[in-house]
C-alpha cells in the first residue's frame, strides 16, 4: 500500500502539467525507506533534472526538529549543465536510546529558485528507522527484591523466596516484582507458568498459569502469588516459576526467567494407630499408641521440627455396653495433654484395665482426639477415636454379640462373585451351658424403600446354639441381577429382648455391612471398534482420533487419564519414546460424564513434526476416578477391560518423507556421439509420502582434473526437483553435452542440499553419487605403422598373422588407418597366450561401502605367451551368494595383440555385522 506522501507527491504531480521549455527538479528511483538503526545505514537520495540543461543546485533538508537520529541533516547537490542526476547521501545516527518505529520527511528545495527552474514530484522522502535498542523493555524478576522479601519472610515465618512455608488457617501472597528494563514503550503482556511439585502447583499455588501485564512508561510491576492453606500432610515441594513468552514487542532476559519456592513440609499428621481394642478383664496394662508425621503406611510426611500437642477425651456411657472409668478401667495419664517434641513420633496413653468378680458383658469406653485443641504445623487425621471393649466375663449361659473380628475391618459382599454368605458370625462369650436362642432382623441402613429381599435373603431369622456351642453364623443368599447398582448399606441386628435360655445380648448387637456396587455400575471403559482409533492427516492439521465406550452403567463423572507416546520405528517400547510429535503433554485426561456412553477426541500432532515410516503411537489407559459420587465403600468400577492399550502405526501415506538417492554408486557416463547432448534420469526416492517437499541439489566437479569440468560437458550444476503429496519417485535431469575437444575421465558429485520444509529429511548415506563421464575424442593420441613398416612380411610358414596397432593402458589413444601388418607364421609356442592373474597382489582386504565411501579392489589379469588373436576370457567369484561383492562375474576380452587387463570389484553396503570374508575369484 503506497504511503500517504507519496499519494501527495502523485496526486500533485497529476495536476502540474508539463511546461516546455523549463527545467524540472526532482527526486529519482526510491522515495520510501524502511530502515534499521545501524551504524552502516545509509540511505541513497538521487536527484534527476529534466527539461533544458542548466547548472543548479539542490538541497536535501530533513522536516522539522533535529531529533539526532541521523548524522547530517542537509546536502546540496551541484548539477552541471553536462549532467543529469546528482545522488546524495543520509547516513543514521547508531545511538544507545531505546526508541519505537519513527517516521522522517526529508523536503528537495532549490537553492536559488528562477522562472525557468522548477520543483517536480516526488520532491519529498519517507524514511522510517524501526523500533531499536529493545524500545520495549526486557523483562526478568527482580532478584534483588525477591531476596529482600525472603529476609522479612524468615522473621515472619510465613514464606521465604527459596523455602515458603504454607500458611495455617488462611491463604498468603507471594509478591513478584517483574522489572522492565531499557525501554518502556508499549504495552507489554507477560506469560507465566508454574512447574514442579511432586504434587500438582495447583493444590499448593494460585494461579500456576496466566498473563502480567505492564503498562506503557512502568518499569516494574508486582503480581502476587496465593499460597494456600490444604490442611495435606506434605513433604518438601519445589516449584519453578518461569517466565515462558511476552507479547508486544518486549525480550525476556533468560538469566533471570525463573524463580524456584520451595514450600517446607507441613501439616504433620497425628492419628491413632488402630481404631479398635479387644481386651479381656484382666489385671494388665493397655496401651494405645498416637503417632505424628507418620502416613498409614509408616512413612515419613509432613512437618517434624516444631512442638506439637493435642488433648484428648475418654467418653463412657451409662448403659451396662459402657465401661466406666475409675471401675473398670483407670487413665494412667497425669494430664490429658500429649505432647510431641520435635523430632518425636510417637507417644503412648495407658489404661489399666481392672479385673474384678461382677460377671460383665462387653463393655466400652472410647477415646478421641479434640482437634480444636491441636497446637502447632499439624493435622488431626483418622482414625482420632479409639473404642476399648473389655470382653465379656462371668455370664454361664453366655453373652452374645457379633463377632470382633468382623469389626477389624468393613464387611463387604460381592453380588457379581458370591452367591451365598456365610462369614457372619455371633460368638457366645462368657460359659456356654445350655441351648439358647436369639431372634435376627437384617434392614436397609438407606432411604430405598424397597423390601431387603429384592437383593439379599432373609430379611429375618432365628439363630441357636447347642451348649458347648460359642458361635453360629447368619446364612445370607445375594440376589444375583444384571441391573447395575451403587454399593447398599444393611443393617443386621441381633435381638435382645428374643433371647431364649438364660443368655444376654451385649454390644456389638448389630453390624453395618455392604454389597459391593455391582454390573459395572460406574461404567466399563474400553476402546471403541479398532477401526475408530486412527491416524488423520489433512492439508490443515494432522491428529490421533481415539473413540471409548463405556459399558455397564454409566452413573457419574468418570475421569480416565491416559498417556500417548510416539515412537519410532522398530520396538514399540515406551521407554524408546520421543516428545515433540503431539501437540499435548506426555498423560491427558477426559471425562466421560454421566449417562454418556462414548467419548470420542482429538489428539493434535505438532505441524512441524517428523513421522517416521512403520513409526508408532502408543496409547495406554492409566487409571479411573470418580468425579463428583464418593461411595461409601472403595467400589469395584469404574474400571477398564482387558485391553488397556493399543498402537497405531505411521503407514507411508501418513509419515513424512526421508529423502535420497537409490542408490550410492558411481554413475557412468558416455559423451554422446550422434546427437549434440543427452539427458540422464537419475531416480531419487522418498520414504513416507504425505505433503509436497522440494528438494535443492548441486552438481560440483570433483576428482584430480575437477577444473577441467564446465558447463559444456554437464549441466545443469543446481536446481531442485518436487515431491507431490502421494509421491514417492521422480527424478533428477542432468545433460551430457557433446565436444570435439580430447578429455579424460571427468567426475562431478551430485548432491542433495537441503529440503525446504522442516518435516521432511534427507536420507542419511543417500545424499550423493558421483557421474563419471568416460574419456572421450582420443586424448591420448592416433597411432598407425609408418609406410615403410606396413609389409606384407612372409617368413615361409604355413600360417598367416598380422601385426596390429592396438590402444591398451589406463587412456584409450585412437589408432590411424595403417594399423596392420601381414605376417605369416607357423602357429607354436602358445600364440593365442595363457591367461593368468598378475604374481603380486592377489590377496586384497578392502572395506565395506558405507554412504558416500565405496570401497574397491582390482586384479590384474595378463596374457603371457603369445597376443594373437581375439581371446574371451570368464570370471568368476566364490561363493557368489553373500551379496557383499558386485559384479560376481564377467567376461574379459583380450583383442589381438592385448595382454594386460584388469577385474574391478566393489564392496556393497549392509546392516550385518561380519568381522571378516574371504571371496575367490576363478578366471
Amino acid at each position: 500500500m503506497p504511503s500517504a506522501s507519496l499519494l501527495v507527491n502523485l496526486l500533485s504531480a497529476l495536476f502540474i502539467p508539463f511546461v516546455f521549455g523549463e527545467t524540472e527538479i526532482r527526486f529519482a528511483g526510491q522515495t520510501e525507506f524502511v530502515v534499521n538503526e545501524t551504524s552502516t545505514t545509509v540511505i541513497r537520495l538521487v536527484i534527476e533534472r529534466i527539461g533544458d540543461p542548466a547548472n543548479v543546485t539542490a538541497i536535501v533538508s530533513l522536516y522539522g526538529d533535529d531529533t539526532g537520529d541521523f548524522f547530517d541533516t542537509y546536502a546540496a547537490a551541484f548539477i552541471p549543465v553536462g549532467e543529469t542526476n546528482r545522488t546524495v547521501y543520509i547516513a543514521v545516527c547508531d545511538d544507545d536510546l531505546p526508541e519505537p518505529d519513527e517516521t522522517f520527511i526529508f523536503h528537495l528545495t532549490l537553492q536559488k529558485p528562477s522562472a525557468n527552474v522548477k520543483l517536480g514530484w516526488p520532491r519529498t522522502v519517507t524514511v522510517t528507522i524501526l523500533s531499536n535498542d529493545n524500545a520495549f523493555g526486557i523483562i526478568s524478576f527482580n532478584m534483588s527484591l525477591l531476596h529482600r522479601l525472603a529476609l522479612i519472610s524468615r522473621l515472619d515465618n510465613d514464606y521465604i523466596d527459596d523455602e515458603v512455608h504454607e500458611p495455617r488457617g488462611r491463604n498468603e501472597s507471594v509478591p513478584l516484582t517483574l522489572i522492565r528494563e531499557k525501554g518502556t514503550y508499549g504495552m507489554v503482556t507477560v506469560t507465566f507458568e508454574v512447574e514442579g511439585g511432586p504434587n500438582p502447583p495447583e493444590e499448593d499455588l494460585s494461579p500456576v498459569k496466566g498473563n502480567i501485564t505492564v503498562p506503557p512508561g512502568r518499569g516494574t510491576v508486582v503480581y502476587n502469588l496465593t499460597v494456600l492453606d490444604d490442611e495435606v500432610p506434605e513433604n518438601d515441594e519445589v516449584f519453578l516459576i518461569q517466565l515462558k513468552s511476552v507479547e508486544g514487542g518486549a525480550e525476556i532476559n533468560t538469566s533471570r526467567s525463573s524463580v524456584e519456592i520451595i514450600i517446607k513440609k507441613n501439616d504433620s499428621p497425628v492419628r491413632f494407630i488402630q481404631s479398635v481394642y479387644l481386651v479381656p478383664e484382666e489385671d494388665h496394662i493397655l496401651t494405645i499408641p498416637v503417632v505424628r508425621g507418620k502416613d498409614d503406611k509408616g512413612n515419613m510426611i509432613g512437618s517434624d521440627e516444631y512442638e506439637i500437642s493435642i488433648s484428648y477425651v475418654v467418653i463412657t456411657g451409662n448403659s451396662t455396653a459402657h465401661a466406666q472409668q475409675n471401675i473398670d478401667f483407670i487413665d494412667l495419664q497425669p494430664n490429658t495433654t500429649i505432647v510431641f517434641p520435635p523430632f518425636i513420633y510417637e507417644s503412648h496413653l495407658k489404661f489399666q484395665i481392672v479385673d474384678d468378680a461382677i460377671p460383665e458383658i462387653a463393655e466400652s469406653f472410647h477415646v478421641m482426639l479434640l482437634k480444636d485443641t491441636l497446637q502447632g504445623d499439624a493435622v488431626l487425621l483418622v482414625p482420632s477415636v479409639v473404642q476399648v471393649t473389655i470382653k465379656p466375663n462371668d455370664k454361664p449361659y453366655g453373652v452374645l454379640s457379633f463377632s470382633s473380628i468382623l469389626f477389624e475391618k468393613t464387611v463387604i459382599i460381592d453380588e457379581d462373585t458370591t452367591s451365598r454368605f456365610e462369614e457372619i458370625t455371633v460368638v457366645r462369650n462368657g460359659g456356654t451351658h445350655g441351648n439358647i436362642s436369639v431372634n435376627w432382623v437384617l434392614t436397609r441402613n438407606s432411604s430405598d424403600p424397597s423390601p431387603v429381599t429384592a437383593d439379599i435373603r432373609p430379611s429375618s431369622g432365628v439363630l441357636h446354639f447347642a451348649q458347648g456351642q460359642m458361635l453360629a453364623s447368619i446364612p445370607l443368599t445375594v440376589v444375583d441381577d444384571d441391573l447395575p447398582e451403587e454399593a447398599e448399606a444393611y443393617l443386621l441386628q441381633i435381638l435382645p429382648h428374643t433371647v431364649r435360655g438364660g443368655a444376654e445380648v451385649s454390644e456389638p448387637a448389630e453390624l453395618l455391612f455392604y454389597i459391593q456396587d455391582s454390573d459395572d455400575v460406574y461404567g466399563l471403559i474400553t476402546f471403541f471398534p479398532a477401526e475408530n482409533q486412527k491416524i488423520k492427516s489433512s492439508p490443515g492439521e494432522r491428529y490421533l482420533s481415539l473413540s471409548f465406550k463405556r459399558l455397564g452403567g454409566t452413573k457419574g463423572d468418570v475421569n480416565m487419564f491416559y498417556s500417548a507416546l510416539y515412537i519410532p520405528a522398530g520396538d514399540v517400547d515406551p521407554l524408546r519414546a520421543k516428545d515433540g510429535i503431539l501437540n499435548i503433554s506426555r498423560r491427558s485426561s477426559l471425562i466421560f460424564p454421566e449417562q454418556k456412553t462414548q467419548v470420542t477426541i482429538k489428539l493434535p500432532l505438532r505441524n512441524d513434526a517428523f513421522l517416521q515410516n512403520g513409526a508408532h503411537f502408543l496409547v495406554q489407559l492409566e487409571n479411573l476416578e470418580l468425579v463428583n459420587i464418593v461411595p461409601p465403600i472403595p467400589p469395584i468400577s469404574p474400571r477398564f477391560g482387558k485391553i488397556r492399550n493399543i498402537s497405531l502405526v505411521v503407514t507411508p501415506d501418513i509419515a513424512n518423507g526421508e529423502i535420497g538417492f537409490t542408490s550410492n554408486l558411481p554413475i557412468i557416463l558416455h559423451e554422446p556421439e550422434d546427437f549434440a547432448a543427452e539427458v540422464v534420469c537419475i531416480p531419487l526416492h522418498r520414504d513416507g509420502t504425505d505433503g509436497q517437499a522440494t528438494v535443492y541439489w548441486s552438481l560440483k566437479p570433483s576428482g584430480f582434473n575437477s577444473k577441467a569440468v564446465t558447463l559444456d560437458d554437464i549441466g545443469p550444476f543446481n536446481g531442485s526437483v518436487v515431491f507431490l503429496s502421494g509421491q514417492s519417485n521422480t527424478t533428477i535431469n542432468i545433460t551430457v553435452k557433446a565436444d570435439d575437444i580430447p578429455e579424460m575421465n571427468e567426475t562431478v558429485t551430485l548432491s542433495l542440499d537441503r529440503v525446504n520444509v522442516e518435516n521432511q529429511v534427507l536420507k542419511s548415506g543417500y545424499t550423493s553419487r558421483d557421474l563419471i563421464i568416460l574419456e572421450n575424442d582420443d586424448p591420448g593420441g592416433i597411432f598407425e605403422f609408418s609406410p615403410a613398416s606396413r609389409g606384407p612380411y612372409i617368413i615361409k610358414l604355413d600360417e598367416h598373422y598380422w601385426v596390429v596397432l592396438s590402444s591398451h593402458g589406463e587412456w584409450k589413444s585412437k589408432l590411424g588407418s595403417a594399423t596392420v601388418v601381414n605376417i605369416t607364421i607357423l602357429k607354436n609356442d602358445d600364440p593365442h597366450g595363457i591367461i593368468e592373474f598378475v604374481s603380486d597382489d592377489l590377496i586384497v582386504t578392502i572395506n565395506e561401502s558405507k554412504g558416500d565411501n565405496t570401497y574397491s579392489a582390482v586384479y590384474g589379469v595378463i596374457r603371457n605367451r603369445g597376443n594373437f588373436g581375439d581371446v574371451n576370457v570368464s570370471w568368476v567369484v566364490s561363493p557368489d551368494f553373500t551379496q557383499d561383492v558386485f559384479p560376481v562375474q564377467g567376461t574379459i576380452f583380450f583383442g589381438d595383440q592385448e595382454f594386460s587387463k584388469n577385474i574391478t570389484i566393489y564392496s556393497l553396503p549392509d546392516e550385518v555385522n561380519v568381522t571378516h570374508m574371504t571371496l575367490s575369484f576363478f578366471v
